[in-house]
């Protein structure tokens, strides 16, 4: 085809250099081109560029712009620009040009078009091998798994009957799991044989109806049209609808593609971390000796660490043992405090028992005293209130004062003598009677306080009564204590004797290690990395420091502010 084009293409344009030769020829005996040869004369004599044709596609096709009817191609200027009559054969060579230049074009797309197919079989072909070394990757990630767990296992030294235990549970649930597997492939079996039969049953059915729709009457035969059409315009329906669902199984393909596209280069960042450790690993197998290193100070660290566990259990058993003798010293004292306060209780109630009694066997004699005092200081004051009233009534009569004077000073002074020590009587008894009222009152309050007291004594010495199961209690405790206190002893011991063993074969690995060419090695590189580390810091500061004295923000500000300040100035000058 694309010679058969050429040849047709090269026929075109030897037509069109025959026909312009001849119409040139014309063109130049009239006279009308005669006058307007001076003006051409002038472009002709210029060497011109116009009639050499540079190439078109020398850019790709991708960069090349695009409009609405197609390629954009880089216009030049025609080759018969210049020409005067611009007729069917101009615009012919002009077509003939442009088909050529769009059949170069089409090559160059095809070239195109061959390189993407083959672009395709290889990214199928990697697409494949990407997908099978995605299965082995996944493969190989289970393998890992597995001694992952098995190295996790025995790290952790878990038993066997551990594992045979979750072996168990796992094969019942993948029993299970099989059962349920077979019962949906039998399900399975079950709907497909009855869609089959129902196949057969529709070709079946088929089969009788058009058997009927020809023996039936044309009525019929027009029904069963109708219904046919309508069986075809919802077949047709379907059709459309199944075509929308493909579409849209396929728009979820691409999505899916998407996913795993993307899943894919998950694949492959893994592939690559693999690869990493795999490499990592080699390093580590060849750094066997650094890793031995590490081992050993592993077992010194946990030693270490057990040494110090046993300290602190030690001491532990130390503090109870002494938590327990303060308790054992302190019940002893409290027994000795509780004895001793007994004592002193049963001392000071016996005095006050025997004070009480002899208060209350004076009490009715005191008693009887008193009333008669009061008795006898009443009748006084009865005599002296009469005297009184007798020597008003006296007054008011009208005596004579100067009589009586001389003859009743005497007595007067002696009534006055007498009422002053009535009254001082009075007083004092009076107090003494108040003082009495109080002391009852105190006497009573006391006598309840004191019966209270001899309660609560009664209740405590009963409690206190039962000395023997005090004791037999407190010497029970006291055997328990001092068989704990053994068993610590023991313990203790045990301990000793572990933490000497586990010291004895820590000074025998750090006397190798010191020995150990390889621990020196390390020794050195850590101090040289301290020593970097030192300088990283020194230079980090040195840079920060840099930094805030070179920030562009902090000099805008500061120049900013200084701005201002002397736009201020400016303006109040």
């Amino acid at each position: 085809m694309e010679t058969t084009s050429f040849s047709s293409q090269t026929s075109h344009d030897n037509s069109f250099l025959t026909t312009s030769s001849e119409k040139s020829f014309r063109i130049r005996n009239n006279p009308t081109s005669i006058s307007k040869k001076q003006s051409v004369t002038e472009k002709e004599s210029r060497p011109s560029n116009d009639l050499i044709h540079t190439p078109v596609f020398n850019k790709n096709v991708e960069d090349r712009p695009l409009i609405d009817q197609g390629l954009d191609i880089t216009r030049h200027k025609a080759r018969l620009e210049n020409r005067q009559v611009k007729d069917k054969s101009y615009y012919m060579g002009l077509l003939y040009r442009k088909g050529y230049e769009i059949g170069a074009e089409i090559k160059k797309l095809m070239k195109k078009i061959q390189f993407m197919k083959a672009d395709q079989s290889t990214y199928i072909s990697c697409k494949q091998k990407a997908e099978n070394q995605a299965s082995e990757l996944k493969h190989l990630q289970a393998i890992l798994s597995d001694y992952n767990l098995i190295d996790d296992m025995y790290n952790t030294d878990t038993d066997i009957d551990e594992l045979i235990q979750e072996l168990q549970t796992i094969k019942t649930e993948n029993e299970l799991e099989n059962a349920e597997v077979e019962k949906l492939f039998e399900l399975n079996k079950k709907k497909e044989d009855l869609i089959r039969e129902l196949e057969t049953d529709i070709s079946q059915e088929k089969y009788v109806a058009d058997i009927l729709s020809e023996t039936s009457s044309p009525n019929l035969k027009n029904r069963y049209k109708n219904l046919r059409k309508m069986d075809e315009e919802l077949k047709v329906n379907q059709i459309k609808l199944e075509e929308e669902l493909k579409m849209l199984k396929t728009k979820k393909k691409n999505l899916e593609d998407e996913c795993i596209s993307l899943g894919r280069s998950e694949t492959y960042s893994l592939i690559q971390k693999l690869n990493e450790g795999q490499i990592k690993r080699d390093s580590l197998t060849k750094e066997h000796f650094v890793n031995d290193r590490s081992i050993m100070l592993k077992k010194k660290r946990e030693y270490n660490d057990l040494i110090k566990c046993l300290g602190n259990q030690t001491r532990n058993v130390k503090l109870q043992v002494q938590k327990i003798q303060s308790e054992l010293d302190s019940i002893n004292k409290k027994s000795e405090s509780v004895q001793a306060e007994r004592v002193q209780k049963m001392s000071k109630l016996q005095n006050r028992e025997m004070t009480i009694d002899n208060f209350l066997a004076t009490y009715p004699e005191k008693q009887a005293m008193l009333v008669n005092q009061l008795t006898e200081f009443q009748n006084k004051i009865k005599m002296l209130l009469e005297k009184m009233s007798s020597q008003l009534n006296f007054d008011g009569l009208g005596g004579n004062r100067n009589d009586l004077k001389n003859g009743s000073m005497e007595e007067d002074k002696e009534q006055i003598a007498e009422e002053q020590k009535a009254k001082v009587l009075l007083k004092k008894e009076i107090l003494e009677l108040m003082a009495k009222d109080e002391l009852e009152d105190r006497l009573e309050e006391e006598i309840m306080k004191l019966k209270e007291e001899i309660l609560t004594k009664k209740n405590e010495i009963d409690n206190f009564s039962n000395t023997k199961d005090l004791e037999k209690q407190f010497e029970a405790k006291k055997k328990e204590l001092l068989l704990q206190a053994e068993n610590v002893r023991l313990q203790r011991d045990a301990y000793d004797t572990v933490i000497k063993d586990l010291q004895k074969k820590c000074e025998t690995l750090e006397s190798w290690l010191q020995k150990n060419d390889v621990n020196k090695e390390l020794i050195k590189l850590e101090k040289e990395w301290h020593y970097l580390e030192q300088n990283n810091f020194e230079m980090k500061e040195f840079l920060d420091e840099a930094k805030a004295s070179g920030d562009y923000f902090t000099v805008k500000d500061t120049v900013m502010d200084m701005t201002r300040q002397l736009n201020e100035t400016l303006l109040e000058i």
